[in-house]
């Protein structure tokens, strides 16, 4: 993923997640957009933490 793949998805998901960092991390080590929504979803079924989950959720909505 290129430096403006990754800053349009920081500022268009951003603003609504509560841990910008756990985003960022996220974007960093994923390799491209299908990358990084496998590692949402895999997250998503192990995650326990009701916070992060959200996050996880809104993050998969907004990149569709």
């Amino acid at each position: 993923m290129n430096i403006d793949e990754k800053n349009a998805i920081l500022m268009e998901v951003g603003a609504y997640v509560s841990d910008i960092e756990f985003l960022k991390e996220l974007i960093d080590k994923s390799n491209n957009i299908e990358d990084l929504k496998n590692r949402l979803n895999k997250l998503l079924e192990t995650e326990k933490n009701i916070t992060r989950k959200t996050d996880i959720k809104i993050i998969l909505d907004k990149i569709g």
